[in-house]
């Protein structure tokens, strides 16, 4: 008589967990796309709208940024989320833009920077182009690959060191 109540207790609580697994399953991955596409709805919201103005402005800048590689931090998306709350005064979503276009933008130039850097040299074999290399002999001595080494102390053959005499 005992098996029978606790093996309907074990499917009961199987059925729940799995109930509650695919409910948060489904639920879950809303209410975090939801976060993200804060920028898309907003951009929906302004552009629709009669006149463009500096939010439409700013949500446009920020759209090409993260149409570009850069995308807004987590941080900057939650202040707009934020902003959000104080409608209809526009000041907090401002600045709100205003931030995240200021640190998407400072995020593209390291990038760029990044990108832009040339490889290091590191002093061997690189061409001189006033002393092409090759044994040269002037004024100066003889030189020896591009003038890096000279032979002889510069004075001509035959000078004397030292006091006349």
């Amino acid at each position: 008589m005992f098996e029978p109540t606790r093996t309907l207790r074990r499917a009961v609580a199987a059925a729940l967990a799995g109930t509650g697994l695919a409910v948060a399953l489904a639920v879950g991955p809303a209410a975090g796309t939801a976060g993200a596409d804060v920028l898309d709805d907003l951009a929906q919201e302004f552009t629709t709208a009669a006149g463009a103005g500096q939010v439409s402005t700013l949500l446009n800048q920020s759209l090409k940024l993260r149409a570009s590689g850069v995308k807004p931090t987590g941080a900057e998306l939650t202040a707009v989320q934020d902003a959000l709350k104080y409608r209809p005064n526009q000041t907090p979503m401002i600045a709100a833009l205003k931030d995240m276009i200021a640190g998407q933008s400072h995020r593209l130039e390291l990038a760029q920077a990044a990108n832009n850097q040339g490889g290091y040299t590191v002093g061997i074999n690189q061409y001189d182009p006033y002393s092409p290399g090759g044994i040269t002999a002037g004024p100066g001595g003889i030189n020896l690959g591009g003038g890096s080494w000279t032979i002889g102390d510069g004075r001509s053959p035959g000078q004397s060191v030292g006091p006349p005499g």
